[in-house]
């Protein structure tokens, strides 16, 4: 499998090379929408989001694949929500001058269900927004740290903005709660990992021309690493993500897991474009990275195990 690596100093070019760089390897349905999820944790802070000539640069590469329409697609994880504003605000509305485009919160979105962890690694329900599981679904996500699982990439971008805002917004958010979905390393992680195997992007695009670092993924502070990478396997271009940033992904919980269940090392991927050893930035990572490390499960196959049965079940659903 192939990850395209670019560097660059503006988003546009810079996603554009990256995608070039994998085109022999994607195949865009047509029976499906093509749906686009971008990052925006919050409506208001634009350095926490996917910039919109990231998007722009996806929109006009797919074009060139004969897709005529495309969903874009976010729940901002604010308790107010707010996904339309912050469209507005980031400059999402202007890809409508040059492409027919839906804009679509998913928190008005109908529902499946899936099971997350609690704080005790107990099951609990949780809702998924349905258009993500009947699209051709492209992650285009900003390079982030994250206070929870190290870094946010196309994979977890998908994994905690699918969910509906009532069931990620709870106290858990604050303080530590039973029954409730939680944020902690250990149930957050083995979650992604329970989720990416229900839903996965069919294309992978970070944007890390200007990265976040420390607290992200919202109050982190920039960081000028000016790569991009692409590719058809969201957990190969994360992988690759993650080395450029200055982490092994083997200390990051969901990217382990998910290498561990897919047989995938970083030896088996083939990057494409620039060097990866030439486009290390070293992100500094949240402050209390000693206490994210402690993720793993000697148990975690029976937390992973289990949701096949839930995979199953959600795809019929949707």
């Amino acid at each position: 499998m192939r990850v395209g690596l670019t560097k660059g100093e503006a988003s546009y070019q810079t996603v554009s090379r990256a995608l070039e760089l994998v085109r022999s390897e994607i195949q865009v349905p047509t029976d499906r929408p093509v749906l686009i999820k971008p990052n925006m944790v919050v409506p208001t802070e634009p350095l926490a989001a996917t910039p919109v000539e990231a998007v722009r640069a996806t929109m006009d590469f797919l074009k060139s694949f004969g897709v005529e329409r495309f969903i874009v697609a976010e729940g901002t994880a604010t308790a107010q929500g707010d996904t339309m504003g912050a469209f507005e605000r980031f400059g999402y509305f202007s890809l409508k001058e040059h492409h027919t485009v839906e804009f679509r919160n998913l928190h008005e979105d109908d529902h499946v269900s899936f099971e997350a962890l609690d704080q005790d690694l107990k099951p609990v329900p949780i809702r998924l927004a349905k258009s993500l599981f009947n699209c051709y679904l492209v992650s285009v996500a900003p390079m982030k740290t994250h206070l929870q699982v190290i870094v946010t990439l196309t994979i977890k971008n998908i994994a905690i903005g699918a969910i509906y805002n009532p069931d990620r917004h709870s106290l858990a958010w604050h303080r530590r709660q039973p029954g409730v979905f939680s944020h902690d390393p250990q149930p957050l992680n083995l979650y992604i990992a329970r989720l990416d195997q229900a839903l996965t992007p069919s294309l992978a695009v970070i944007d890390g021309v200007i990265g976040m670092e420390g607290e992200g993924p919202v109050k982190g502070t920039p960081i000028a690493s000016q790569v991009a990478l692409a590719g058809t396997n969201a957990l190969a271009v994360d992988i690759v993500g993650s080395e450029v940033m200055g982490f092994d992904y083997r200390t990051i919980g969901y990217l382990w897991y998910l290498s561990q269940l897919r047989g995938l090392s970083r030896e088996a991927i083939q990057v494409a474009g620039e060097d990866p050893a030439r486009c290390v930035t070293r992100y500094t990572p949240y402050e209390k990275l000693p206490e994210l490390l402690g993720w793993w499960r000697e148990d975690w196959k029976a937390y992973l195990s289990d949701a096949c049965a839930k995979v199953r079940d959600v795809r019929d659903a949707a």
